[in-house]
């Protein structure tokens, strides 16, 4: 990266918002990208939303936006653009994107390794009368996990009374990747089944009711190709904390733009690259820039706040207007495509691509208004569509999978 020119340095007091920020331990200064906070058009809402809402929002990017992929020619891309605070033709500094989403935190990697199991299907709900207890035992809430406790064994753990019919997930922690149906009885020292209130689970991880229906399905061998998984990094903040943080389009948050970041093609290596930073402001801000900081970070407190956040570090000092950000994920990314330097494992099941109608309204919305997909009730793919539509269109949907 090249020392600051004049020009650069006008431009970034021209247009908003970018912040500096330090790296502990290191005086060397990176600029920090992130949106602008507006109140979104709300009809006849009058009072503003409270600061921390993130979704209550609109959130505008002027450095980057999300566009139709050319990695992806079916989905979208996070690309550079023009007019914005940052010269993207010579950068002066390394540049970051921070990614935000909806956060679940848990405090081991068993908890962190289930939960991504709930989001890719690999789950069956069963009654809570159908798991298997022998005489005596009784079973408690340990963390996020319901387990049992054998007759007579010392447990500090308050019994959880809870009706026979109330839902439970079963979660198989060996290597399969989907749902197989029935009830699994094992010793409990195995530990290749746990347990889960579903209602619990949902909120944990922030799973709307009938995204929930669709990867229920899975245990029926329906819909096994779609995952609520597509847009989510996972961390380790600290010993006791792993993070899950979901960016899907499906939440209607433009903050979380960064979830769209592609992993690159099998013959270009990546033009950003995730890392974990702990940052500070940088002592000396733009008035501006930091009115509009403070607002992103009423919203995304942990982006600075929690010590170790995850971000994508741009890693070339130049890049040409509508340039797609690409990045590698870590070697336990499950694809099924062939990315630089990985080799990807195909689908067990062979389907076409999603195709959808034609709809210029939808296209003319911003992101991620914009977004058809399997997941959003009312731009469903033609050819294998997942709701059954309930009403008249926009009027919404069957809560069941079609």
């Amino acid at each position: 990266f090249g020392c600051p020119s004049a020009r650069s340095r006008r431009r970034c007091l021209a247009a908003m918002p970018v912040v500096s920020v330090l790296q502990h331990g290191s005086s060397r200064k990176l600029d920090l990208v992130f949106p602008r906070r507006r109140q979104a058009d709300r009809g006849k809402q009058h009072t503003p939303p409270a600061a921390h809402d993130a979704e209550c929002w609109d959130w505008d990017w002027d450095e980057v936006s999300v566009a139709r992929s050319a990695v992806d020619p079916d989905g979208f891309g996070l690309v550079v653009r023009e007019g914005g605070a940052v010269d993207w033709s010579r950068l002066d500094r390394p540049v970051l994107l921070p990614f935000v989403g909806r956060a679940t935190e848990v405090e081991d990697s068993l908890s962190a390794r289930a939960l991504n199991c709930i989001l890719h299907g690999a789950f069956d709900v069963v009654p809570f009368s159908a798991l298997p207890c022998g005489s005596g035992c009784r079973f408690v809430l340990n963390g996020i996990f319901l387990e049992s406790v054998a007759a007579g064994e010392s447990c500090h753990l308050k019994t959880a009374a809870l009706p026979p019919e109330t839902q439970v997930v079963q979660v198989p922690l060996c290597d399969r990747t989907e749902g197989g149906g029935g009830v699994v009885s094992i010793e409990r020292k195995d530990r290749a089944v746990v347990y889960l209130l579903q209602a619990h689970a949902a909120v944990l991880l922030h799973i709307p009711p009938h995204i929930f229906a669709v990867l229920q399905c899975h245990t029926d061998h329906h819909h096994a190709d779609r995952s609520f998984a597509t847009h989510v990094l996972e961390y380790r903040r600290h010993a006791a904390s792993v993070m899950i943080v979901n960016a899907h389009p499906v939440y209607g948050c433009a903050a979380y733009a960064a979830g769209a970041i592609n992993e690159p093609t099998p013959h270009a290596p990546p033009t950003f690259e995730v890392r974990q930073l702990a940052l500070t402001l940088a002592p000396e801000q733009d008035g501006e820039a930091l009115q509009h900081w403070r607002a992103f970070a009423a919203a995304f407190p942990d982006v600075l706040d929690s010590g170790n956040a995850p971000f994508f570090v741009a890693l070339h000092s130049q890049y040409a207007h509508g340039d797609e950000v690409t990045a590698q994920y870590n070697t336990d990314y499950l694809r099924t495509y062939d990315s630089w330097g990985y080799i990807g494992t195909p689908s067990a099941v062979r389907l076409p691509p999603d195709t959808f109608a034609r709809d210029d309204a939808l296209a003319a919305a911003p992101w991620p208004k914009c977004a058809a997909g399997w997941w959003n009730p009312f731009a469903q793919p033609l050819g294998r569509a997942v709701f059954e539509r309930a009403g008249a269109w926009r009027g919404g949907a069957s809560p069941h999978p079609g």
